[in-house]
């Protein structure tokens, strides 16, 4: 009579808690971590530049490290691939899916660009060694708890590139210059402003952020490979052989160490070789133009996409760049002859 007096006392306390209460009285129930996430541009299955929004020319992979800690990734609450699907709409989680604390705690996530080669994130800081092929993008710092991921919030990552892209595009002013010159052969980046090109760039992960002037280092005395567009692997464009045409075309594009400053004189420049350069390269600066205009372009090119247009003269070669496409801001163009 007992057990029946109690069982109707339990089943009438029930009877009076509402949906809500129910869930309270399961504090343990897993959460799934998952983000939405944007960026300005990248290709499918390889890391050469990323030229469009996620979902229109194909997902985003990257590494999402997640902290207990605001910008202290030292020690990581998860470290792991995400595959994002399109531009902010849809949420998704890890490849093998990870879970908020049940207390809920905040957790501090961030992202990187390619998803293979970082290194062991140190406290804020995480550092990549390209070599020209890669875009390299991060996305800083968000913040999210269990149940803000549970009532359908959820984080968004926004990644930004790094890096500059240089677009190579050959074009000979006209026949003799052809045969001056013949098939172009080579191409290297020598020198960033005053600098040899860098090839590692270090990241603060809670920002996102790469700053021009102290970020990059690993200098090359040797210079930075240019590579051909659109080749699965990508493939050095050293020891190519390209024929020069009076329509021109595009020819190799390198993802670079960005200018802080750029001046408008100088601001790349280019080792080129052709099939009768002889053994010495020609030395091309690039100077940068700011689009719609012959004025100098005179900012950061960090996230920039400039076009250097080489014209190949009869006695000389000369180049010249502007912007396009990521962000609009400027270029150059120069003939060699």
């Amino acid at each position: 009579m007992k057990k029946s007096i109690f069982s109707l006392l339990a089943v009438v306390t029930m009877a009076g808690c509402t949906q809500g209460d129910v869930i309270e009285l399961v504090p343990n129930e897993n959460v799934e971590i998952k983000l939405t996430s944007s960026a300005i541009a990248a290709e499918t299955m390889t890391r050469a530049p990323y030229e469009g929004t996620i979902g229109v020319n194909g997902s985003l992979t990257a590494r999402v490290l997640v902290s207990e800690t605001s910008g202290s990734y030292t020690t990581t609450y998860a470290n792991d691939k995400m595959t994002f699907t399109d531009n902010g709409t849809t949420a998704v989680g890890f490849d093998t899916p990870k879970y908020y604390p049940a207390d809920n705690r905040a957790l501090y996530i961030c992202g990187l660009y390619p998803f293979e080669d970082w290194g062991t994130p140190a406290n804020d800081e995480c550092k990549f060694t390209f070599n020209g092929s890669q875009d390299v993008m991060a996305a800083g710092q968000k913040s999210s708890t269990k149940n803000t991921s549970k009532d359908g919030t959820y984080p968004q990552l926004t990644f930004n590139h790094l890096l500059t892209q240089l677009v190579i595009k050959a074009v000979a002013e006209d026949d003799a210059a052809i045969t001056a010159w013949g098939n172009l052969t080579d191409l290297t980046l020598t020198k960033v402003g005053a600098d040899n090109p860098a090839s590692a760039v270090t990241v603060t992960l809670s920002t996102g952020v790469a700053d021009e002037g102290t970020a990059f280092a690993t200098l090359l005395p040797a210079g930075m490979s240019f590579w051909v567009k659109g080749a699965a692997p990508e493939t050095a464009f050293t020891s190519q052989t390209k024929a020069l045409t009076t329509d021109g075309e595009e020819v190799a594009y390198s993802m670079v160490a960005p200018l802080k400053n750029a001046t408008g004189t100088a601001d790349y420049t280019l080792a080129v070789k052709t099939a009768n350069s002889g053994s010495t390269p020609v030395t091309v600066p690039v100077n940068l133009r700011t689009t719609g205009s012959n004025a100098d372009y005179t900012a950061s090119t960090q996230g920039k996409k400039f076009v250097v247009l080489l014209t190949f003269k009869a006695t000389e070669i000369k180049a010249s760049a502007t912007v396009e496409d990521w962000k609009e801001d400027g270029g150059s163009s120069e003939d060699i002859q």
